[in-house]
């Protein structure tokens, strides 16, 4: 593949300064998340982690919304999707549960752990 063509692997966001993975490796259970997020090795760095609830958060932008009014991603950020994904941060009222963020309307919900949701991991 040509280097010109290239995606890059992660993002350093300027506003917090976090590193996130550009690339989802897709959906999976919390569990299985967390034991991804251990093993990654992204370019030369192995402390990625899952995102807690907030950092998730930080990637909204608020003062913007759809025409149904709903929030949207920041335009900065490089992987636009409305995808639903994993925060590190459990449901203190029912740990079964861990907190996601669905990108499609900035929802913040707990699901089961078991359930499937899409990761992406970060660091700093």
């Amino acid at each position: 593949m040509d280097p010109a063509n290239q995606k890059p692997s992660t993002w350093k966001d300027p506003k917090t300064g976090l590193e996130w993975q550009c690339e989802s490796p897709g959906k999976m259970t919390w569990r299985e998340a967390q034991a991804y997020a251990e093993s990654l090795s992204l370019d030369d760095k192995d402390d990625w982690r899952l995102p807690t609830l907030a950092e998730l958060e930080s990637l909204i932008d608020r003062t913007k919304g759809r025409p149904d009014g709903r929030p949207v991603m920041c335009q900065e950020v490089p992987f636009q999707n409305n995808l639903s994904y994993w925060s590190s941060t459990t449901f203190e009222h029912h740990t079964k549960n861990a907190w996601i963020v669905m990108f499609d309307g900035a929802y913040v919900l707990s699901y089961y752990k078991s359930n499937s949701y899409y990761v992406r991991c970060v660091r700093g």
